[in-house]
């Protein structure tokens, strides 16, 4: 999906929140009703663009968002210290970053944490003293980390960040996968759900509203829903922090069931509320009713994606994540204007998953030597 498949939390539910969802890394209003029938006319202008939309989605892409070519020498020796969340997702960065960071030169220090506020604030202080050039950490939040940030601007250390709601500037140099590029993914996943039902979808959204970086996926979808089919309905469901990785199927199973009308739930992360949920729709009796798509995805899910058990995935793109934060910090050293740009999406089925996902891959397959061609390192 994600946050890439991208990045994430409330901003009052604290530093390490933000990490965690960034690893596994990206609201829908209840617009509409689960009663809403699918059964009236279709409209065939909408199921038309939605379809000609899942055509364009479905092609993987080929470029990096980034064309420009820095244009003048990048200084090299930079030493980057990168703040590992402390999960899976995190761990597969660094190497990620110091790929990257090797082919311009410099070299990244990967620092594990377990995600906790304390912890990561405690490692970027130590990256300051130790004289690090840039600090890079996952879902940066000027409330948890304010301190580190300004001591971070004063000693002229480059602080660069993904999947945040913070803005650049004022200490922050960079940020990307924020939640209005994320938007778009959930227009991919809306117009795959009116096309793959023909322009008879009930749709239930399953969001997490505690991670605000999710919020413009879900007002995205729904909107896009209606865009694309004035007569389909979306409803929303709202999953507490505390069931993840607990009782989350069994909360959108009983919503399921109490409302049958629902043909198509999508999933704000995939991999925190699609762990297990397959199944549970098949022990439902529901297999055959109720189809899945969502944002991110773990490797369970894109296995699950392969048996047809889950319908289409937009991945989080860690490898974009990274090189975009690293293709950040080369201007800015180079002397040249930072791009704005956000990472690729791509609608995953089937049919187009990639044989090896037992671990993230990239969504630009030659992403690496387009960026080094843009550097001058090729």
């Amino acid at each position: 999906m994600s946050k890439k498949p991208g990045s994430l939390r409330g901003r009052a539910k604290g530093g390490a929140l933000a990490i965690t969802l960034a690893a596994v890394l990206v609201m829908a209003s209840a617009c509409g009703s689960s009663d809403a029938s699918s059964s009236g006319s279709v409209d065939t202008a909408g199921l038309k663009a939605a379809e000609a939309t899942v055509a364009k989605a479905s092609e993987r892409p080929t470029t990096i968002p980034v064309t420009e070519p820095v244009g003048k020498p990048i200084p090299t020796g930079k030493k980057i210290t990168f703040v590992s969340c402390g999960v899976e997702a995190c761990a597969i960065q660094g190497p990620i970053l110091a790929a990257g960071a090797k082919s311009l030169g410099w070299t990244v220090d990967q620092v594990a944490t377990d995600g906790s506020a304390e912890k990561v604030q405690g490692a970027i202080d130590a990256a300051i003293r130790n004289g690090s050039d840039a600090v890079i950490l996952n879902a940066a939040d000027r409330d948890a980390y304010s301190k580190q940030i300004a001591d971070a601007k004063k000693a002229g250390v480059q602080f660069v960040t993904c999947c945040s709601l913070a803005t650049a500037g004022d200490g922050l140099l960079y940020n990307t996968a924020t939640d209005k590029q994320n938007g778009p993914i959930g227009d991919y996943l809306a117009a795959e759900v009116v096309a793959d039902s023909k322009g008879k979808a009930n749709a239930l959204y399953v969001n997490i509203s505690a991670f605000e970086i999710l919020k413009q996926v879900g007002e995205t979808f729904d909107a896009s829903v209606k865009k694309y089919c004035s007569d389909c309905s979306v409803d929303s469901l709202d999953i507490p922090l505390t069931s993840l990785g607990k009782d989350a199927p069994d909360r959108i199973i009983s919503y399921l069931r109490s409302h049958p009308k629902v043909n198509y739930v999508a999933l704000s992360v995939t991999d925190a509320l699609g762990a297990g949920l397959p199944a549970a729709i098949k022990a439902a009796g529901l297999g055959d009713k109720v189809k899945i798509v969502g944002q991110g995805g773990g490797t369970q899910n894109f296995t699950d994606l392969k048996s047809g058990a889950i319908e289409a995935l937009v991945p989080g793109d860690l490898y974009s994540y990274d090189y975009l934060m690293l293709d950040a910090l080369a201007r800015h050293w180079a002397g040249v204007p930072l791009n704005d740009a956000g990472p690729p999406y791509w609608l995953v089925k089937k049919d187009t998953v990639p044989t090896d996902t037992s671990k993230p891959f990239p969504v630009i397959e030659d992403y690496k030597a387009q960026y080094e061609k843009l550097w001058g390192v090729s």
